[in-house]
């Protein structure tokens, strides 16, 4: 009877699913994943007990003993949700033609602005903007006004990002 409970209990451990990640330039194995498919933002703890275990070489290793019932632990998993990202205030573009657009995210490179949004939210998930199209001093002005760091290329080979 203890043999068949051994043998479920293997069942059971073997279909978690196992994960290992590189991290800081080491493999680590991380003990959870989400239940509903979705990513989570996730700072992982090594798991040591994985990194101390002798490791038999390839030709000793036996193929019927299942790797994540050895590897299973009872400790809950080491993880802790990072915070939320400082959202900065929107750059204002102020436009030749007199209409002005709000970006968060973008790339300046060869006079080229890049702006990425999120198409729920913005209406795009990519737009480019010639730097020709905008009021370069009055967009300048407006984001000095409202403490807004907007900065321009000063070479044609320099590219700006932000955040």
């Amino acid at each position: 009877m203890d043999r068949i409970d051994e043998d479920n209990s293997r069942e059971l451990a073997s279909a978690q699913p196992l994960v290992i990640e590189l991290q800081n330039g080491r493999y680590v194995r991380v003990n959870s994943t989400p239940s509903n498919g979705e990513a989570l933002p996730l700072t992982l703890a090594p798991d040591r007990a994985l990194s101390e275990q002798p490791q038999p070489s390839k030709s000793t290793r036996s193929h019927s003993t299942p790797l994540a019932a050895s590897n299973v632990t009872s400790q809950p998993p080491a993880i802790a949700a990072t915070p939320p990202q400082h959202d900065l205030a929107p750059a204002l573009l102020l436009f030749r033609d007199g209409h002005s657009e709000e970006v968060r995210d973008y790339t300046i490179a060869d006079g080229i602005l890049y702006a990425r949004g999120d198409y729920y939210t913005d209406g795009y998930w990519n737009k480019k903007i010639a730097l020709s199209t905008l009021n370069v001093s009055q967009t300048l002005a407006a984001n000095a006004a409202r403490n807004v760091k907007f900065v321009l290329p000063a070479s044609p080979n320099e590219v700006i990002t932000r955040p």
